[in-house]
């Protein structure tokens, strides 16, 4: 509103008559001028618009809430034009990923590595629309979501290349890590990249750190990993979280020795972590992968929508609609039509309620080929299917 402020000066005419006789010899008395009032100066108050806070969307109010409730950190960068993500690289590495908004430069900045990589750095160029910027520079392409500080991408250094996962979220205080999760996972020998390994089930995290992964199965009511199928052996491996003060990440241990790097992400559907995967075996052989686990809760049709979907040399699109997905191989330029069960984990009489996971099936496949379809967040899921040896990531359009 525009306010109009008038100031009206109402002056008064004053006027003087005199006069005396030519022949009064007597001088005149002095007239005193009359004393000029000058008006005070009104200076009209300053009116101050209203501040206007945008409105937020949904998933970034619920992507806040859960890193306050998480007491997550923002990953500071050197200063404020820079923005840094810790990610989980499917190799077995972890990275610190930063971009420097204001030169147009990133760097890469290796935090943990089984294959003796080293930090680059280099320009981008960013396009962004609506709350998703895709950066991309020589060997660089990865999307960022604002709403919940979610990255994603490839990334190449030396001669590795990598899908990449993380946050921009640091967590401070194990504890609050403590729930029940599911994942699925990806594993492989690092050296030959071979005795490829796809664990999937659930993950318990308690206030102490102490962890249990339970793969292939559910935890039951006395907290027993056990079998959801005939089909799967269910085994328990135990875990220790600890948070590595001086390099600001959490540590997975197994025992004596590493499992792995943990990196939260404050989804709006609640807590995922994305875990970079690497340790020794009990024949002394380094395995390395990645884990994604995310808040276990029930899918509905908030997973309707198209995805962009990347594996390891081949990219597709995803169309969820209704108990139909739309499946597109734009490597191989085909499509096809599978249809969704959703909360279930497995097929037909072998399925078991397993909230969270929505499996795709495609009629004309034998039945033991399937693909597991895990939400992470409103705008991310993972995806694996058993006739592959390899986990992919789809980014809602």
């Amino acid at each position: 509103m525009k306010n109009a402020i008038s100031i009206v000066l109402l002056g008064a005419a004053l006027s003087a008559c005199g006069g005396g006789s030519d022949h009064d010899n007597t001088p005149a008395a002095p007239v005193t001028p009359p004393v000029v009032v000058t008006p005070p100066v009104v200076t009209p108050p300053v009116v101050t618009p209203p501040v206007t806070t945008p409105a937020t969307d949904a998933v970034t109010l619920a992507s806040q809430a859960v890193a306050a409730q998480a007491g997550l950190a923002v990953i500071a960068g050197a200063n404020a034009d820079e923005t840094v993500y810790d990610v989980a690289a499917d190799i077995g590495d972890t990275w610190r990923i930063t971009f420097d908004n204001a030169r147009k430069t990133f760097s890469v900045k290796v935090l943990s590595t089984q294959f003796g990589l080293v930090d680059r750095s280099g320009s981008y160029t960013a396009v962004s629309s609506g709350n998703i910027t895709s950066y991309t520079g020589t060997d660089l392409n990865l999307t960022v979501d604002a709403r919940t500080r979610l990255l994603t991408g490839t990334v190449k250094l030396g001669s590795m290349s990598s899908n990449v996962s993380g946050s921009g979220y640091a967590a401070t205080d194990v504890a609050k890590l403590a729930g029940n999760y599911i994942f699925l996972g990806a594993m492989r020998n690092a050296s030959n990249g071979g005795s490829r390994f796809n664990p999937k089930g659930s993950l318990k995290v308690a206030a102490d750190g102490s962890a249990q992964l339970c793969n292939g199965g559910v935890f039951n009511t006395q907290g027993v990993c056990t079998a959801v199928s005939p089909q799967l052996a269910a085994e328990n491996a135990s875990l220790t979280l600890v948070r590595d003060a001086a390099r600001g990440l959490i540590i997975a241990r197994q025992g004596q020795q590493d499992f792995g790097i943990v990196h939260v992400h404050a989804g709006d559907r609640g807590l995922a972590l994305f875990i970079d995967r690497y340790g020794r075996n009990d024949e002394n052989v380094l395995r390395v992968g990645t884990i994604v686990a995310a808040k276990q809760q029930k899918i509905g049709t908030e997973i309707a929508g198209s995805y962009a979907c990347a594996a390891s040399g081949i990219s597709g699109k995803i169309v969820v609609a209704g108990s139909t997905a739309t499946i597109t191989n734009n490597t191989a330029g085909k499509t096809h039509l599978e249809t969704i069960t959703i909360n279930k984990l497995g097929l037909g009489a072998q399925a078991a309620d397993f909230d969270g996971i929505a499996v795709f099936k495609d009629p004309a496949d034998v039945p033991a080929d399937y693909s597991m379809f895990m939400p992470v967040s409103s705008s991310m899921a993972v995806e694996y299917s058993t006739d592959r040896t390899y986990m992919g990531t789809c980014l809602k359009n």
